[in-house]
């Protein structure tokens, strides 16, 4: 009776030890079968709509994608927290001395209103004074700012000037409040018609209203002509020196791709 228990357990054990092995075999546990991607909440879902076109062809990865701010992904990818570091502002020249920047390409910065506002089309003038000293555009007088460390905030304020050619991205304070990811601008907009914001082209949705700029709409068709001139760069940034996992290495061949690009000028960009 002994022998024959013995017998039973250990065909038990043999069993399980064949079936984790497998699994931890699919589950690929040298690491190369996961993508860490963390940073700019713009880029991010543009990076969503490209991860699952590329899983859906390599469905033995997967790739973890993290909306954290331009800042954030940049520095995971110099501290190689992740693989890929997503930003949408050009890498600083002192970040380059460490990152390799790959621009995947271009996207407009769409300035937002509730849909109810009777706003159509601001000028940068009006633009820069609401978020300089809170002077009100018609009924609009709560600008949002996005969170230090976001390339949408970068590019908005570097972009956005006054008549003698002052950026906002020299005062040492904007008014308003402050709001950390695409999403949640979108949300405070679309809740309060007095509340301005703006967001990625790209992210614009039906429950708030994009409105032109200096007589401009923000179109991909303005974008390409430079006659919109809130426009940035989206930019990977990859660990100069770093020996990229072969998973890594294929989604970004993928990303530039004609596939990718496809991909990329359906969701609003340019490539």
């Amino acid at each position: 009776m002994k022998i024959k228990k013995l017998f039973i357990l250990a065909a038990i054990c043999i069993i399980t030890v064949t079936t984790c092995a497998a699994a931890l075999a699919g589950c690929g546990t040298d690491g190369a079968q996961e993508i860490v991607v963390t940073g700019s909440t713009s880029v991010t879902p543009l990076m969503e709509k490209l991860a699952e076109a590329f899983e859906a062809k390599n469905q033995e990865v997967t790739v973890l994608i993290t909306g954290s701010g331009s800042s954030q992904g940049i520095a995971d990818a110099q501290k190689g927290a992740c693989e890929i570091g997503m930003s949408s502002r050009a890498l600083k020249a002192e970040e380059l001395e460490t990152l390799e920047s790959i621009e995947i390409c271009k996207d407009g910065i769409a300035i937002i209103v509730n849909k109810e506002s009777e706003l159509t089309d601001v000028t940068s003038q009006q633009v820069y004074d609401l978020y300089a000293s809170g002077t009100a555009i018609g009924s609009v007088n709560t600008p949002v700012n996005r969170s230090n460390g976001s390339g949408t905030r970068d590019g908005f304020n570097e972009l956005i000037k006054n008549a003698e050619g002052d950026s906002l991205k020299e005062l040492k304070e904007l008014k308003g409040e402050t709001q950390d990811q695409t999403g949640s601008v979108i949300e405070r907009v679309a809740g309060a018609k007095n509340v301005m914001g703006y967001i990625s082209l790209g992210s614009l949705n039906d429950r708030v209203k994009a409105v032109s700029l200096d007589g401009v709409q923000p179109t991909v068709e303005n974008i390409k002509a430079g006659t919109y001139k809130l426009q940035r760069p989206f930019v990977l940034a990859v660990k100069k020196g770093a020996t990229l996992s072969d998973a890594a290495q294929r989604f970004l061949e993928f990303i530039q791709s004609e596939e990718g690009k496809e991909i990329i000028e359906d969701f609003g960009c340019i490539v």
